[in-house]
């Protein structure tokens, strides 16, 4: 009996650091402070592309990320600060796991609540 309710506790807290660590607070702040003015809230634009569309955008030192805002001056200007090439990495994470078919559903959670 105490096997089993064992068993089932390391089978929800192992969920719950998975679901954890695939979230990133960090990414929907610097998602906020750059991209928002232009792609809306978090999760929407997030979920503009697929997760293998994410990765390629960012491969190779962002050449594609980078060329599909070349035409916006705000936008490269922004890219070019150290705030952006700091906290890429918790972008990327966010944008990929918001992917499209990732199968992330919107929710409040005390971070982000849709704004």
């Amino acid at each position: 009996m105490y096997l089993k309710l064992v068993f089932v506790i390391l089978i929800l807290l192992s969920s719950l650091t998975q679901a954890r660590t695939n979230y990133s607070e960090k990414g929907i702040i610097t998602y906020k402070k750059l991209c928002k003015q232009c792609h809306g809230n978090p999760y929407k634009g997030g979920a503009m592309l697929k997760k293998k569309e994410w990765k390629k955008m960012f491969k190779d030192e962002d050449k594609k990320f980078i060329k599909v805002h070349m035409n916006n001056k705000k936008a490269m200007h922004t890219l070019n600060k150290s705030y952006y090439k700091n906290r890429r990495r918790y972008l990327v994470k966010f944008l990929v796991s918001s992917a499209s078919d990732s199968g992330v559903v919107p929710s409040c959670d005390g971070n982000f609540c849709g704004d």
